[in-house]
């Protein structure tokens, strides 16, 4: 009896030193709405802001373009941070962005400014997505400087160090760089986020943008590239960063897509056109990247996204060609819940 009893333990005692296998943590999978201000009145814009909320969306976002980036040039097109501020006094959980500031349009330390006061509107709630600006016609037009890819991100660079040094002022800041300056500069009050509001850079330049992200960004944002595509640029990411002794893991990866919810296969042929000579890309490549088609196919390309390390989708919902709302709430309600 004895003897038995000591096998039993011993058995038991085994067990307990086997190694349990820890179940793989699912990340946490965030959704952005990105409504572009363009061919549009403040009402609705208003009206769809409150619905994206109600919709538990993550992140809302306007973009910050001079001339309307849809419909007709000589459109409706309002001001990004001024909406900003109506946007966060018209929401109360959701994030809000712009999807990007172009550096090129305003002084990084007015910027600062403009940042920090969205940021107590919001109770906290803003995220800067800044980037070197890109589109030359609207620079034309306005008469703002437009240089060469290098001298924007250049100027980039420094504006982020304005930004950063401006919100961590302590009491006062100075900068002395090519472009920008700052002597003793006061900055109260500070952001309502500390020590800063994210920031988040978008782009995908290896030699210009990508070290930016890995120096500055808690989130890095990727425009309309496919997964193999994104796949490589984030390998570029991680050296960048393992060369300045940063955890890559710090930065989120998010995407934003253009999103064409059951197109016609004349809408859909016209969007892959249009992928494929803006990228370069090879039909194969432009199916993969432009998110098209019913919500189970829509589901599936997420996921290629998902698996190569995304977490943030920032979805531009369109019909083609005009925002649709309805399509807003399927995918809410439909593709959102299967991947949180």
């Amino acid at each position: 009896m004895h003897k038995s009893l000591c096998w039993l333990v011993t058995i038991y005692l085994s067990f307990l030193s086997v190694p349990v296998q820890a179940e793989e943590k699912k990340p946490k999978i965030r959704f952005g709405l990105q409504v572009a201000q363009q061919q549009t009145t403040v009402d609705e814009l208003k009206d769809v802001w409150q619905e994206a909320e109600a919709l538990n969306f993550d992140t809302l976002w306007v973009n910050d373009h001079l001339l309307p980036s849809v419909g007709p040039s000589d459109g409706p097109n309002f001001e990004s941070w001024t909406l900003l501020g109506a946007m966060a006094v018209s929401t109360s959980k959701i994030q809000i962005g712009c999807m990007v500031t172009s550096n090129t349009f305003r002084q990084p330390s007015i910027l600062a400014k403009m940042a920090t006061t969205v940021d107590h509107l919001s109770n906290g709630r803003l995220i800067l997505g800044i980037g070197a600006g890109w589109f030359k016609r609207e620079h034309e037009a306005y008469g703002v400087e437009f240089s060469t890819m290098r001298g924007r991100a250049k100027r980039l660079d420094e504006a982020l160090q304005v930004i950063t040094k401006l919100w961590q002022a302590d009491p006062t800041a100075s900068f002395e760089g090519k472009y920008y300056s700052l002597i003793d500069a006061p900055f109260v009050p500070k952001p309502v986020q500390q020590p800063m509001p994210p920031i988040m850079i978008g782009g995908i330049g290896e030699k210009l943008t990508l070290p930016l992200v890995a120096r500055y960004a808690q989130m890095w944002n990727v425009p309309i590239l496919s997964p193999r595509q994104f796949a490589k640029k984030n390998q570029v990411l991680e050296q960048y960063c393992k060369d300045i002794n940063r955890d890559c893991s710090e930065i989120e990866r998010s995407y934003l897509a253009p999103m064409y919810l059951n197109p016609t296969p004349e809408a859909l042929h016209k969007v892959l056109q249009r992928a494929m000579k803006m990228r370069g890309m090879t039909e194969d490549e432009a199916r993969q990247t432009v998110l098209a088609g019913n919500t189970d196919e829509i589901r599936q390309q997420l996921q290629a996204y998902i698996d190569i390390g995304v977490t943030h989708f920032i979805i531009n919902l369109r019909r083609p060609g005009l925002y649709d709302r309805e399509a807003v709430r399927v995918f809410a309600k439909e593709v959102m819940p299967a991947l949180r």
